[in-house]
Protein backbone atom coordinates (compact mmCIF):
# COMPACT_ATOMS: atom_id res chain seq x y z
CA UNK A 1 0.00 0.00 0.00
CA UNK A 2 1.55 3.39 -0.84
CA UNK A 3 0.93 6.12 1.65
CA UNK A 4 0.02 9.62 0.19
CA UNK A 5 3.19 11.21 0.96
CA UNK A 6 4.86 7.98 -0.85
CA UNK A 7 2.60 8.56 -3.49
CA UNK A 8 3.26 12.73 -4.07
CA UNK A 9 6.81 11.52 -4.31
CA UNK A 10 6.30 9.36 -6.95
CA UNK A 11 4.13 11.78 -8.82
CA UNK A 12 6.27 14.64 -8.60
CA UNK A 13 9.35 12.41 -9.63
CA UNK A 14 7.28 11.36 -12.73
CA UNK A 15 6.72 14.98 -13.63
CA UNK A 16 10.02 16.26 -13.19
CA UNK A 17 11.58 13.44 -15.29
CA UNK A 18 9.40 13.89 -17.84
CA UNK A 19 9.31 17.36 -17.83
CA UNK A 20 13.28 16.89 -18.42
CA UNK A 21 12.61 15.09 -21.08
CA UNK A 22 10.91 17.91 -22.92
CA UNK A 23 12.47 20.32 -25.11
CA UNK A 24 15.30 18.17 -25.55
CA UNK A 25 17.19 17.43 -28.22
CA UNK A 26 18.97 13.97 -28.52
CA UNK A 27 21.91 13.39 -30.70
CA UNK A 28 22.80 9.75 -32.12
CA UNK A 29 25.43 8.76 -34.10
CA UNK A 30 23.85 6.72 -37.08
CA UNK A 31 26.10 4.18 -38.69
CA UNK A 32 25.21 2.21 -41.79
CA UNK A 33 26.11 0.36 -45.18
CA UNK A 34 24.71 1.04 -47.81
CA UNK A 35 26.37 -1.04 -49.92
CA UNK A 36 25.93 -5.00 -48.88
CA UNK A 37 28.76 -6.15 -51.23
CA UNK A 38 30.94 -3.19 -50.02
CA UNK A 39 31.31 -3.23 -46.21
CA UNK A 40 34.05 -0.65 -46.40
CA UNK A 41 31.30 1.76 -47.47
CA UNK A 42 30.14 2.15 -44.61
CA UNK A 43 29.09 5.75 -43.42
CA UNK A 44 28.61 7.72 -40.13
CA UNK A 45 26.16 10.95 -39.49
CA UNK A 46 24.97 12.86 -36.65
CA UNK A 47 21.49 12.72 -36.34
CA UNK A 48 18.89 14.78 -34.32
CA UNK A 49 16.00 13.89 -32.24
CA UNK A 50 14.05 16.48 -30.97
CA UNK A 51 11.77 16.00 -28.01
CA UNK A 52 9.22 18.77 -27.73
CA UNK A 53 5.80 18.25 -25.54
CA UNK A 54 3.57 16.83 -28.14
CA UNK A 55 5.93 15.80 -30.95
CA UNK A 56 9.43 14.70 -31.89
CA UNK A 57 11.51 15.68 -35.09
CA UNK A 58 14.08 13.32 -36.43
CA UNK A 59 16.49 14.82 -39.11
CA UNK A 60 20.46 15.00 -39.86
CA UNK A 61 22.30 17.15 -38.68
CA UNK A 62 24.10 17.96 -41.74
CA UNK A 63 21.09 18.83 -43.52
CA UNK A 64 19.77 20.99 -41.45
CA UNK A 65 23.57 23.12 -41.06
CA UNK A 66 23.55 22.81 -45.27
CA UNK A 67 19.90 24.38 -45.08
CA UNK A 68 20.63 26.98 -42.40
CA UNK A 69 23.75 28.18 -44.39
CA UNK A 70 21.72 28.20 -47.64
CA UNK A 71 18.47 30.29 -45.34
CA UNK A 72 21.12 32.78 -44.52
CA UNK A 73 22.42 33.40 -47.70
CA UNK A 74 18.97 33.43 -49.20
CA UNK A 75 18.12 36.24 -46.35
CA UNK A 76 21.06 38.12 -47.87
CA UNK A 77 19.73 38.11 -51.15
CA UNK A 78 15.66 39.51 -50.21
CA UNK A 79 18.18 42.10 -48.32
CA UNK A 80 19.99 43.22 -50.90
CA UNK A 81 18.13 42.53 -54.17
CA UNK A 82 14.35 42.25 -53.16
CA UNK A 83 14.51 38.53 -54.85
CA UNK A 84 16.31 35.68 -54.77
CA UNK A 85 18.33 35.55 -57.30
CA UNK A 86 19.96 32.15 -56.96
CA UNK A 87 19.64 28.71 -55.08
CA UNK A 88 23.06 28.00 -53.53
CA UNK A 89 23.88 24.84 -54.09
CA UNK A 90 26.15 23.72 -50.85
CA UNK A 91 28.50 21.03 -51.12
CA UNK A 92 26.17 18.77 -48.07
CA UNK A 93 23.19 18.76 -50.33
CA UNK A 94 24.87 16.80 -53.18
CA UNK A 95 26.65 14.20 -50.85
CA UNK A 96 25.20 11.02 -49.76
CA UNK A 97 23.40 12.45 -46.53
CA UNK A 98 20.46 11.36 -44.80
CA UNK A 99 17.82 14.09 -46.29
CA UNK A 100 14.77 12.56 -45.20
CA UNK A 101 12.53 13.71 -41.98
CA UNK A 102 10.55 11.85 -39.60
CA UNK A 103 7.99 13.39 -36.89
CA UNK A 104 6.09 11.76 -34.46
CA UNK A 105 2.58 13.14 -33.78
CA UNK A 106 2.41 12.32 -29.99
CA UNK A 107 -0.94 13.35 -28.97
CA UNK A 108 -3.09 11.77 -32.09
CA UNK A 109 -0.17 8.46 -31.84
CA UNK A 110 0.53 9.56 -35.82
CA UNK A 111 3.80 9.47 -37.45
CA UNK A 112 4.72 10.62 -40.56
CA UNK A 113 8.04 9.98 -43.09
CA UNK A 114 8.97 13.07 -44.99
CA UNK A 115 10.91 12.65 -47.88
CA UNK A 116 11.06 14.10 -51.81
CA UNK A 117 11.35 12.59 -55.02
CA UNK A 118 12.27 15.18 -57.97
CA UNK A 119 10.29 18.39 -56.94
CA UNK A 120 7.91 16.60 -54.89
CA UNK A 121 7.58 16.18 -51.37
CA UNK A 122 5.50 13.55 -49.63
CA UNK A 123 4.75 13.13 -46.11
CA UNK A 124 4.19 9.25 -46.47
CA UNK A 125 1.62 8.45 -43.40
CA UNK A 126 3.20 5.34 -41.54
CA UNK A 127 1.53 4.33 -38.69
CA UNK A 128 3.19 0.69 -38.00
CA UNK A 129 3.06 -0.60 -34.69
CA UNK A 130 6.21 -2.17 -34.08
CA UNK A 131 5.71 -5.65 -31.86
CA UNK A 132 8.44 -5.74 -28.83
CA UNK A 133 9.78 -8.24 -27.05
CA UNK A 134 11.66 -7.00 -23.39
CA UNK A 135 14.71 -9.00 -21.85
CA UNK A 136 15.51 -9.11 -18.52
CA UNK A 137 19.18 -8.57 -20.13
CA UNK A 138 20.49 -4.64 -18.62
CA UNK A 139 22.83 -2.92 -19.65
CA UNK A 140 24.13 0.93 -19.81
CA UNK A 141 24.52 3.79 -22.17
CA UNK A 142 26.60 7.21 -22.21
CA UNK A 143 25.90 6.25 -18.13
CA UNK A 144 22.36 5.60 -18.37
CA UNK A 145 20.75 2.41 -17.49
CA UNK A 146 19.25 0.18 -20.22
CA UNK A 147 17.29 -2.90 -20.89
CA UNK A 148 17.39 -4.99 -24.01
CA UNK A 149 14.26 -5.35 -26.19
CA UNK A 150 13.96 -7.16 -30.06
CA UNK A 151 11.81 -6.61 -32.72
CA UNK A 152 11.12 -7.43 -36.24
CA UNK A 153 10.71 -4.47 -38.53
CA UNK A 154 11.07 -3.31 -42.52
CA UNK A 155 12.51 -6.89 -43.22
CA UNK A 156 15.16 -6.41 -40.31
CA UNK A 157 15.55 -7.68 -37.03
CA UNK A 158 16.72 -5.11 -34.80
CA UNK A 159 17.84 -5.35 -30.87
CA UNK A 160 17.03 -1.94 -28.86
CA UNK A 161 18.42 -0.78 -25.43
CA UNK A 162 16.03 1.89 -23.92
CA UNK A 163 16.02 3.90 -20.46
CA UNK A 164 12.82 3.85 -18.62
CA UNK A 165 14.05 6.47 -16.36
CA UNK A 166 13.10 8.56 -19.10
CA UNK A 167 9.91 7.82 -20.04
CA UNK A 168 9.19 8.80 -23.82
CA UNK A 169 8.19 5.86 -25.95
CA UNK A 170 10.44 7.47 -28.33
CA UNK A 171 13.53 6.48 -30.73
CA UNK A 172 15.29 7.26 -33.69
CA UNK A 173 13.99 6.99 -37.11
CA UNK A 174 10.54 5.68 -36.69
CA UNK A 175 11.53 3.06 -33.78
CA UNK A 176 9.21 4.11 -30.44
CA UNK A 177 6.56 1.92 -28.03
CA UNK A 178 9.20 0.97 -25.72
CA UNK A 179 8.66 1.99 -21.90
CA UNK A 180 11.54 4.28 -22.20
CA UNK A 181 13.81 6.53 -24.69
CA UNK A 182 15.61 4.44 -27.31
CA UNK A 183 19.38 5.01 -26.43
CA UNK A 184 20.51 2.29 -28.72
CA UNK A 185 19.26 0.19 -31.50
CA UNK A 186 20.99 -2.11 -34.26
CA UNK A 187 20.06 -4.67 -36.84
CA UNK A 188 21.20 -8.49 -36.59
CA UNK A 189 23.48 -7.41 -39.44
CA UNK A 190 25.61 -4.63 -38.44
CA UNK A 191 24.18 -2.68 -41.53
CA UNK A 192 22.31 0.13 -38.93
CA UNK A 193 22.62 1.36 -36.03
CA UNK A 194 21.90 4.64 -33.92
CA UNK A 195 23.50 4.99 -30.59
CA UNK A 196 23.11 8.07 -28.27
CA UNK A 197 26.51 10.30 -28.04
CA UNK A 198 24.53 13.12 -26.20
CA UNK A 199 21.87 15.23 -24.82
CA UNK A 200 20.89 19.05 -25.08
CA UNK A 201 18.38 21.42 -23.75
CA UNK A 202 17.09 23.33 -26.65
CA UNK A 203 17.26 27.22 -26.45
CA UNK A 204 14.05 29.10 -26.50
CA UNK A 205 15.30 30.15 -30.18
CA UNK A 206 15.71 26.93 -30.84
CA UNK A 207 12.08 25.54 -29.58
CA UNK A 208 10.58 28.31 -31.40
CA UNK A 209 12.31 27.12 -35.01
CA UNK A 210 11.15 23.87 -34.45
CA UNK A 211 7.90 23.31 -36.35
CA UNK A 212 5.80 19.53 -36.61
CA UNK A 213 5.11 20.82 -40.34
CA UNK A 214 8.00 22.66 -41.62
CA UNK A 215 10.96 20.74 -43.24
CA UNK A 216 13.68 23.25 -43.47
CA UNK A 217 14.83 25.66 -46.20
CA UNK A 218 13.92 24.12 -49.64
CA UNK A 219 10.49 23.19 -48.94
CA UNK A 220 9.85 24.08 -52.77
CA UNK A 221 7.84 22.10 -55.15
CA UNK A 222 4.46 19.81 -54.97
CA UNK A 223 3.40 18.48 -51.47
CA UNK A 224 1.81 15.60 -51.29
CA UNK A 225 0.26 13.20 -48.78
CA UNK A 226 0.38 9.52 -49.55
CA UNK A 227 0.30 6.10 -47.45
CA UNK A 228 2.93 3.64 -47.15
CA UNK A 229 1.63 1.64 -50.11
CA UNK A 230 1.84 4.20 -52.09
CA UNK A 231 5.12 5.62 -51.50
CA UNK A 232 6.66 1.96 -51.97
CA UNK A 233 5.09 1.77 -55.56
CA UNK A 234 6.76 5.17 -56.15
CA UNK A 235 10.44 4.56 -54.22
CA UNK A 236 10.49 1.18 -56.50
CA UNK A 237 9.33 3.43 -59.74
CA UNK A 238 11.84 6.16 -58.94
CA UNK A 239 14.75 3.27 -58.97
CA UNK A 240 13.61 2.06 -62.13
CA UNK A 241 13.77 5.73 -64.08
CA UNK A 242 15.70 8.23 -61.58
CA UNK A 243 15.40 10.72 -64.15
CA UNK A 244 12.50 10.96 -64.72
CA UNK A 245 11.85 14.10 -62.81
CA UNK A 246 14.67 15.95 -63.82
CA UNK A 247 13.77 15.06 -67.68
CA UNK A 248 10.11 16.83 -66.84
CA UNK A 249 11.45 19.39 -65.31
CA UNK A 250 13.54 20.17 -68.27
CA UNK A 251 11.09 19.44 -70.84
CA UNK A 252 10.84 22.55 -72.34
CA UNK A 253 14.86 23.42 -72.40
CA UNK A 254 17.26 22.89 -75.40
CA UNK A 255 20.45 23.77 -73.10
CA UNK A 256 21.22 23.51 -69.54
CA UNK A 257 23.54 25.44 -67.13
CA UNK A 258 26.37 23.06 -66.22
CA UNK A 259 28.74 24.71 -63.65
CA UNK A 260 28.78 28.19 -66.05
CA UNK A 261 29.09 26.18 -69.65
CA UNK A 262 25.53 25.28 -71.28
CA UNK A 263 25.49 22.08 -72.46
CA UNK A 264 23.02 20.29 -74.86
CA UNK A 265 19.96 19.29 -72.85
CA UNK A 266 19.74 15.39 -73.97
CA UNK A 267 23.85 14.69 -73.35
CA UNK A 268 22.86 16.53 -69.87
CA UNK A 269 20.42 14.23 -69.03
CA UNK A 270 22.52 10.84 -70.20
CA UNK A 271 25.12 12.07 -67.88
CA UNK A 272 22.65 12.73 -65.05
CA UNK A 273 21.47 9.25 -65.18
CA UNK A 274 24.49 7.62 -65.64
CA UNK A 275 25.22 9.11 -62.36
CA UNK A 276 21.84 8.69 -60.47
CA UNK A 277 21.81 4.72 -61.57
CA UNK A 278 25.27 4.15 -59.91
CA UNK A 279 24.12 6.04 -57.00
CA UNK A 280 21.00 3.12 -56.47
CA UNK A 281 23.53 0.56 -57.76
CA UNK A 282 25.40 1.31 -54.52
CA UNK A 283 22.63 1.79 -52.18
CA UNK A 284 20.71 -1.24 -51.93
CA UNK A 285 20.89 -1.90 -47.96
CA UNK A 286 18.09 0.08 -47.22
CA UNK A 287 17.38 0.22 -43.63
CA UNK A 288 13.87 -1.06 -44.85
CA UNK A 289 14.40 -3.81 -46.77
CA UNK A 290 11.23 -4.48 -47.37
CA UNK A 291 10.83 -1.92 -49.85
CA UNK A 292 13.07 -3.03 -52.06
CA UNK A 293 10.88 -6.18 -52.40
Amino acid sequence: MLYPGKLLVIILLFLFVNAFSQNQRFVYEYQYIPDSANLESKKSELMYLDIMPKFSKYYSRETFKNDSVAQAILDKQMKATGKIENIPQLAASKSNTVKYTVIKDYSESKQLFVTRMGRTKYNVSDNRLMQWSVHLEKNTVKGYNVQKATADFGGRKWTAWFCADIPVQDGPYKFRGLPGMILKIEDSTGSHSFTLVGIKKLSDQEIEKISPTGNFVFDFGDKMDIDLDQYKQLFLESRKDPAKSLKITLHDLDKVNMNGTMVDKSAYIREREMQMKKTIKEDNNNIELDLLQ
